[in-house]
């Protein structure tokens, strides 16, 4: 497929996809940059997201935790305005109470203590009040896993998002905080 023949939803992911890495080297002294890449991630001219949580699972601690929450009803921001007032994001995401609840969930590791990935997922959707979540999971750095437990509209195409979740590797490059 050309560029100039490609569709404005993949144009919208990959100005996105490309854009993130420069902009989480201009936040890195940010403590929200793993939440503004999550929020970049989610907006509606990227994945799309209703809501999401990202968390990360370190069997060698043996715990599960909570790293960033989405939720699109408290979204006001837009990437342009968090380059321009680093500052008032990191207040406005201590204000979400969705991604605050996220951040305050430390549960055992899932990974080594063998407990199945349905009976999680559905004990953290229950937690998150998600109806219908989706789960994409993956290996990051030093041998722990990240997962995000997701909604998506519900005349979004999953097979489009399932694909596209593989962009969510850009999230294990973001401290954890």
């Amino acid at each position: 497929m050309k560029v100039d023949e490609m569709n404005p939803r993949y144009e919208g992911l990959l100005r996105c996809f490309t854009h993130l890495p420069r902009q989480i080297l201009s936040l890195h002294e940010l403590d929200n940059a793993t939440e503004y890449v999550l929020h970049s991630l989610c907006d509606e001219g990227c994945l799309n997201l209703l809501k999401a949580a990202y968390f990360v699972d370190n069997p060698d601690f043996n715990c599960l935790k909570g790293i960033a929450g989405f939720n699109k009803e408290e979204e006001i921001y837009t990437c342009d305005k968090v380059l321009n007032d680093p500052a008032h994001f990191k207040n406005h995401m201590d204000e979400c109470a969705y991604n605050q609840k996220i951040r305050t969930i430390t549960v055992p590791s899932a990974r080594r203590n063998g407990e199945s990935s349905e009976h999680l997922i559905a004990r953290l959707a229950d937690l998150l009040d998600m109806e219908n979540p989706s789960v994409h999971t993956w290996n990051i750095k030093h041998d722990n896993f990240g997962m995000l437990i997701y909604e998506h509209p519900s005349s979004s195409d999953r097979s489009f998002h399932q694909e596209l979740l593989h962009g969510l590797s850009i999230l294990g490059f973001c401290p954890i905080s």
